[in-house]
């Protein structure tokens, strides 16, 4: 069955604009501006009361396109809604979801498939522009535009997110092999260390970099293929590279010399594993949806592989309309064949963050072959091998407020690829796993540590050893 949209009037939209009720309908937004990674509170009032309304946020990104959020709600008798603590009860979500506006915006262009929201120019406020509209007319904001659709809103707002932090130094590194940019916080330190990198696309992503040293760590993003004259494939990875990237880090004044952090996304993961077992400086490793194997590319040092690669089979790979690329179970049949990293010798901390929804790749199996490998040969060290899922997140687990992504193109693939979860609990999950400070709303079902045997009950926070501070939220058990 097909529900016709009835179209609204221009005259009931002009009508709306220029009445004396709505004449005090204002949005606010505070704080703002404010940092990427922190929450919002969005209250509009001045409207008629126990009506329907429509709620637009819209914003480009670095490439040029536009994203934007719909959703509907009904005000209050006092003509208030607040997102705080009213459910939107249609749109691009619904529910309580406090910052949808901001963490569910979808692309509304046929310039790129399937783009996922860009930071190339970490130095540019992103900027939303938002607008109230009388009735649930998100359907037509989105098919047609506002003018030729005669819809004026009510009211406006702009609200800026920023990722560079206030008297943060963005610094461009290019010494012997390494390749990236340095983020260093405001101030002369020491500041804990951290090496950011993340997966299998290359290049260069620096929004993770740029919030860590808006919160005191001093962030070295750290392409490793792709970039520059770092070679063009993934093929060549040398471990010498990445401990000339700790040496680097350590070098600058600014940072403490009790060693550093690594943090890595899919590909990026075993990677960080590989450092924390090979470079004794690092002394943390947060792995983000990460392998216990070397995915798709074996690490090498002295030119030679240290272990097998875990390789992908293809005939596995589930193929949606519009040649989006599910590789769930790439995997699957593959694992045995592989050398698995030996977590076991690792001497610093692990954390090890999980999707519970994850689509790109089995991260719940690695994080569980990890754990009880690590746990069987150091029994008595728990706490230093932690565990935490996360149900309904995707892969892309990223910092707080930064939009969720369950498609996109990836290069490599020269196609889409699906990322999984929901836009409210992966939402939910980047607040809990990547702030530093408590969140302000837990999802109901919202984490479980240590579902792969007896590593990481409910203590959080984890002890990074060089005092780097990113991660440090309770974690509540799944119920």
């Amino acid at each position: 069955m097909v529900h016709h949209m009835r179209r609204p009037s221009h005259h009931t939209a002009a009508l709306s604009a220029s009445n004396s009720t709505y004449s005090a309908a204002s949005i606010a937004v505070t704080p703002s501006p404010c940092l990427m990674d922190e929450p919002v509170k969005v209250l509009i009032s001045g409207l008629q009361g126990n009506e329907v309304y429509t709620l637009q946020s819209s914003i480009t990104d670095c490439r040029d396109v536009p994203f934007t959020a719909v959703a509907h709600y009904k005000s209050d008798d006092k003509g208030v809604i607040d997102l705080t603590r009213m459910p939107a009860i249609g749109g691009h979500f619904t529910g309580v979801f406090p910052m949808g506006l901001f963490a569910a915006i979808l692309p509304v262009s046929n310039k790129l498939k399937d783009p996922r929201f860009s930071f190339r120019d970490v130095t540019k406020p992103q900027t939303f522009e938002l607008s109230v509209h009388e009735g649930a007319v998100g359907y037509y904001l989105l098919m047609v535009d506002q003018v030729t659709s005669g819809l004026t809103p009510l009211c406006k707002a702009v609200h800026e997110r920023h990722l560079v932090g206030e008297g943060c130094r963005v610094l461009p590194v290019k010494s012997g092999r390494v390749r990236g940019v340095l983020h260093l916080p405001r101030g002369s330190g020491p500041f804990p260390g951290v090496v950011d990198l993340f997966g299998s696309a290359g290049g260069i992503m620096e929004h993770r970099s740029a919030l860590l040293a808006a919160r005191g760590v001093a962030a070295l993003s750290l392409p490793f293929f792709n970039y520059q004259d770092l070679p063009t494939d993934i093929d060549s990875l040398q471990i010498e590279y990445f401990e000339e990237a700790v040496q680097f880090l350590l070098s600058r004044d600014e940072v403490s010399k009790e060693g550093v952090g690594a943090i890595g996304t899919s590909k990026g993961g075993d990677i960080v594993l590989d450092m924390a077992l090979a470079i004794p400086d690092v002394k943390v490793a947060v792995i983000i949806n990460g392998s216990c194997f070397s995915a798709e590319a074996a690490m090498q040092s002295n030119g030679k592989d240290i272990r097998t690669p875990l390789t992908f089979d293809v005939s596995r790979v589930k193929i949606q309309r519009d040649l989006r690329f599910d590789f769930l179970h790439l995997t699957e049949e593959t694992v045995s064949e592989a050398e698995i990293i030996p977590v076991e010798r690792i001497p610093g901390d692990v954390f090890w963050v999980v999707g519970g929804d994850d689509k790109n790749w089995t991260s719940e199996k690695f994080a569980q072959i990890a754990s009880e490998r690590y746990l069987k040969h150091n029994p008595h060290a728990q706490d230093k091998f932690q565990v935490v899922r996360y149900k309904g997140a995707g892969h892309l687990i990223e910092p707080p407020y930064v939009p969720f992504c369950d498609v996109s193109y990836h290069r490599m693939v020269n196609g889409s690829v699906v990322w999984g979860g929901n836009a409210v609990d992966h939402t939910n999950a980047q607040h809990i796993a990547l702030s530093n400070r408590p969140p302000s709303c837990q999802p109901s079902r919202s984490v479980t540590s240590s579902d792969f045997g007896p590593a990481s009950e409910a203590g959080y926070p984890v002890r990074f050893s060089p005092a780097i501070h990113i991660l440090h939220t309770p974690v509540t058990r799944d119920s």
